[in-house]
């Protein structure tokens, strides 16, 4: 098959005192704690609307048995169970909480393939999709998306159903999709993912929506939800698994809080794999709270996208090639501005992907948008002085 892939790197089980994984699998997140502004992971710059002392102290009100001393209870984690499939329409049978959607994928990964399977990753795309495959010996498969040059200032890019399906009738066990994708910005059509996951039941499919929501309010400003990995599921699919974060537009990143929707059988399947204390009780807590604060969530949405407008329009000015998108960042294709970024003391992340990861993003920076207007005044006043047309 003519479409990039990687061959699964070991095929058996570890071996006590055999190092089969490549130390560089393991990402280590850099500390760049001298940056003024950082704008290179797609966090919200808004502290989260009820802060970590409210959330500890309306817990110990309304759930008053959990004292720091304890093992964690299930008492908050069904109270948010229940918040988000009264939110959603579902039952709380199709809710999963883990520590945060990556840590989720790692189960997923284990319990639904195997060592010399092949997982399915449209490409480019978010790289734990790859690095679970490599430390679980599996290999991937990574069709291509089509990117086009509109004009001189952007860049289109179209998801590649076509190579999809000639992966996925190899035998795929699992397909990863992020939506809208990470990092093009680009939505993948309904139609595409209806079409994949019924032509191919035996296929898991991840739905990354962990920037759902700023799609969803791009595509109709009265919506603050994703509904199409949704509605699938709500025809019946059994072979889709929907990803969703705390950590974007309820400003939680360090509480690594994430869940997933699905048919119930996936559900208690991915319960059994699971630790019984995997999450902390504040992290519930904090998810609780701020999961019921509707308004914060709408002002980081509609923020975030009135700033993306206005940061592209002076990209427009002058000539700046970038992706657009649907999410809370911008891909944007000129390395000399990343770099002046980070010596204005921004920082922004430099498109690196792992060895044999085809990388048609080589050239393009990622940076992130801030929800506040203070963080996004200082981000432009900041690309101004670089460009040259400050006041």
């Amino acid at each position: 098959m003519d479409i990039p892939n990687i061959q699964p790197l070991f095929r058996s089980r570890h071996e006590p005192g055999t190092l089969h994984a490549n130390p560089l699998w393991a990402y280590v997140p850099p500390v760049r704690p001298y940056f003024k502004l950082n704008l290179d992971r797609e966090e919200t710059t808004l502290p989260p609307a009820v802060s970590l002392e409210a959330a500890d102290r309306y817990r110990k009100a309304d759930f008053p048995i959990q004292e720091s001393n304890r093992y964690p209870s299930k008492m908050i984690e069904k109270a948010l169970v229940e918040e988000i499939a009264g939110e959603l329409g579902v039952g709380t049978n199709n809710v999963l909480i883990g520590n945060g959607i990556m840590n989720i994928m790692t189960y997923i990964y284990d319990v639904y393939s195997a060592p010399g399977e092949m997982i399915t990753v449209p490409t480019p795309g978010f790289w734990p999709a790859y690095t679970y495959a490599f430390q679980r010996g599996r290999g991937l498969y990574m069709p291509l998306f089509h990117i086009a040059k509109v004009d001189n200032t952007r860049y289109e890019t179209s998801f590649p159903i076509d190579d999809m399906a000639k992966c996925l009738s190899e035998g795929s066990p699992i397909c990863y999709i992020c939506n809208p994708n990470n990092p093009t910005g680009a939505l993948i059509p309904f139609d595409a993912l209806q079409s994949l996951i019924t032509t191919f039941p035996r296929t898991l499919f991840i739905l990354d929506e962990a920037y759902g929501s700023y799609a969803a309010n791009r595509i109709n400003p009265d919506k603050y939800e994703m509904e199409n990995g949704i509605e699938l599921l709500k025809r019946g699919h059994q072979n889709i698994i929907i990803a969703r974060t705390f950590s974007k537009v309820y400003a939680l990143a360090n509480h690594r809080i994430g869940y997933v929707l699905s048919a119930p059988g996936n559900i208690e399947t991915l319960r059994a794999h699971m630790g019984p204390y995997d999450i902390s009780e504040i992290s519930l807590a904090m998810a609780y709270y701020n999961f019921r604060h509707k308004e914060f969530k709408k002002q980081v949405v509609q923020s975030v996208i009135r700033n993306m407008d206005e940061y592209i329009r002076f990209l427009e000015k002058y000539s700046v090639m970038h992706y657009g998108g649907y999410r809370n960042s911008l891909l944007v294709e000129d390395l000399k501005l990343a770099e002046e970024y980070e010596n204005n003391g921004i920082a922004v992340r430099a498109m690196v992907y792992q060895d044999g990861i085809p990388n048609l993003v080589k050239n393009t920076f990622r940076i992130t948008i801030p929800s506040d207007e203070q963080n996004f005044d200082f981000l432009m006043t900041v690309t101004k002085q670089i460009t040259g047309s400050a006041d």
